[in-house]
């Protein structure tokens, strides 16, 4: 265990590019590769820590070298609430949504893995520790030019079979009456005890079509058990409607950032289920706040995919139904690949593996591999 005024004094931050082994398309774009950033501080003693996320295509890299690197060096990693706030306020100009809270939160998510690791405990742990498990959701149905109705059905199936008990569909790449149809196939081919929702990726801009394509999902099928990010998170009063005309739960907030956005959704009934996510909405440090203000009002929690990051805070709180994972066939999630896993999986659960902090383990060989560019600052 380090010292109490251990001081951050070094930052990595890089840019890595995963192609995939074949383009997958999602709410109607094609994706041919995955870029992520991945930020390593390292504090006197030596002691690491790691975030990696997304970077959709900001260059996060910049940003947290030049904008980020400067507020938090020199400074001790345990006030993390302080270093939050100076990071906010400092890049407050810059906006309170996207790239620059995408930066943030990388930054956030290193400090809370170095202040568990300081402690020698897993991060659920120092958060609070409050299950044993957590179940895990299988997103899965990502749209290639050889998969059909059959090939899709044989997907689903498999993850039923390897434990998944929550599954997620996606939609929005095609015309509602074929994911419709794909919806329905799939549904009708896996067991009854198994859920089956769906997400849109805020593909869909017609809240009452969107209403008669769930009243038919759920009707003529064993059930939809949710879906997600139906509409552009811009429409807001659509979404309001939608929520509460719907026969199912909507579960929104995986595009947006910050406490008081998240409050205003919950204000303006915009959510059954808060899908926020560390690695956007302002961090560890953000996201707990967010979780406070849903369970006051009596939401449950679904992060947005990132389970190696999620799964400590779902452990850690209340409230959280799951964590989700993507399939990674074709390299269409790479983050395993990269920085490893920090829980273990038995039938359709995440157990810990009692790694201190987040328990991530970079793999440097690929990383170095698929390195665009990184940029070093400190001692």
């Amino acid at each position: 265990m380090m010292a109490g005024n251990a001081k951050i004094e070094h930052l990595t931050v890089r840019n890595i590019v995963v192609p995939l082994d074949n383009p997958v398309w999602l709410g109607g774009a094609a994706i041919s590769e995955r870029e992520y950033c991945l930020v390593e501080l390292t504090a006197s003693g030596g002691l690491t820590g790691h975030a990696l996320a997304f970077t959709r295509g900001a260059d996060l890299t910049t940003i947290i070298a030049q904008h980020l690197a400067p507020i938090i060096l020199q400074q001790p990693f345990e006030q993390v609430e302080r270093l939050w706030e100076s990071m906010y306020q400092g890049v407050r100009l810059n906006g309170r949504q996207g790239a620059y809270m995408r930066a943030i939160s990388l930054v956030d998510i290193a400090i809370w893995d170095l202040k568990a690791k300081q402690n020698g405990i897993p991060l659920h742990r120092l958060l609070g520790g409050f299950n044993t498990s957590v179940p895990v959701l299988m997103a899965g149905g990502y749209y290639r030019a050889d998969k059909g109705i059959d090939e899709l059905c044989e997907e689903f199936g498999q993850y039923a079979e390897q434990g998944f008990r929550h599954l997620k569909l996606v939609v929005g790449g095609a015309s509602m009456e074929e994911d419709l149809a794909r919806f329905i196939a799939v549904r009708n081919s896996l067991p009854g005890q198994v859920e089956l929702g769906v997400d849109a990726n805020g593909a869909w801009n017609d809240p009452k079509a969107i209403l008669r394509w769930m009243e038919r999902a759920n009707g003529e099928t064993a059930g939809l058990s949710f879906i997600e990010e139906p509409l552009p998170p811009e429409q807001r009063a659509d979404l309001a409607w939608l929520r509460n005309a719907s026969p199912v739960p909507v579960a929104v907030g995986e595009f947006i950032a910050g406490k008081w956005t998240f409050l205003d959704y919950m204000r303006e009934g915009c959510m059954d289920i808060v899908r926020a996510d560390a690695t956007l909405c302002g961090g560890i440090t953000e996201w707990r706040k967010i979780a406070a203000l849903a369970n006051a009002w009596n939401l449950p929690l679904f992060p947005h995919y990132f389970s190696a990051i999620h799964f400590h805070l779902a452990m850690a709180l209340p409230g959280s139904r799951m964590i989700e994972v993507v399939s990674t066939a074709g390299r269409n999630s790479s983050f395993g690949l990269i920085a490893g896993c920090s829980y273990e999986m038995k039938n359709g659960e995440a157990f810990s593996l009692g790694l201190p902090g987040l328990g991530l383990q970079p793999d440097m060989e690929f990383i170095q591999a698929h390195t665009t560019h990184e940029r070093r600052i400190g001692t």
